[in-house]
Order: structure tokens, then sequence, then C-alpha cells
């Protein structure tokens, strides 16, 4: 978070010109608030009993099939395919739900979807990361 402040606040200032246009404090907040909500909910872990997996509470049925599927630190620790399978899964969890609330899917704006995904994917990347790095340490 500190480094999207940041970098929000070098686009900000007058004195530089950068040729981009910067993100917009909404993004950066749908950004920030994916990336945590990925980093305690949506992990590779989930295939195991493990603190994410345990988080949902009695919603934690909803991650059976991922857990079923996948085995621990196999596809779904994969730099592509573990965050890919668990967004998807995600998608497919969390899509009816926005229907029911009254969302039309297809007048979702693609920077706030990209932005939200981005959060999602890179905390994704990050646990994996984290996972070769704490494996090759010991």
């Amino acid at each position: 978070m500190l480094i999207l402040s940041i970098i929000y606040a070098l686009f900000s200032r007058s004195d530089i010109t950068i040729p981009v246009q910067p993100p917009s404090i909404e993004l950066i907040l749908i950004f920030s608030v994916t990336y945590l909500f990925g980093t305690f909910f949506l992990s590779p872990d989930l295939d195991i009993d493990s603190s994410p997996y345990n988080r949902w509470g009695v919603f934690k049925f909803l991650w059976w099939p991922y857990k079923v599927i996948f085995k621990h630190r196999g596809l779904s620790h994969h730099p592509i395919f573990g965050p890919l399978t668990i967004l998807i899964n995600f998608a497919l969890i969390f899509m009816p739900v926005l229907v029911v609330l009254g969302f039309n899917l297809t007048q979702l704006p693609l920077d706030i979807t990209v932005a939200a995904a981005t959060g999602f994917m890179l905390s994704i990347e990050m646990h994996i990361l984290a996972d070769m790095v704490a494996s090759e340490l010991t």
C-alpha cells in the first residue's frame, strides 16, 4: 500500500511529466483491497486444511471441489496455472452472488476488472514465490 501511495504521489507532482495516465485512487483502492483479500482468503493452500481455507468459515465447503481436484504443492502452486485455477474457482463462486445482487457483469468497467484481477493474481503469485524461496532455503 505504501508503494502504491508513493507511485500515486509521484504521478500527482506537477514538476514531473510522465507520459502515461496515473491510476485513480479508486483503482488503487480496488487493487489494494483485492490484494489483501487474496492474501488472506485466496491461496494455493486452499487445497489443504490451512488458515486461508479455514478463514472461509461456514463457506469453506465452496472450496471442497478445489481441495479434491488439486494436490498440495502440485498444479495449485504452479506460477501460471495455480493463480488461474484459484481465480476461476473464485469467479464461479462470486459471479452468481453479483448477479443475485443485481450487478450486470457485462457492464463492469475493464479498468476495475483488471485492477481487481491484478490484486488477486499478485497476492497468489507472492505466496507461490515465498513458497519457492522457503523450499530453497530448507
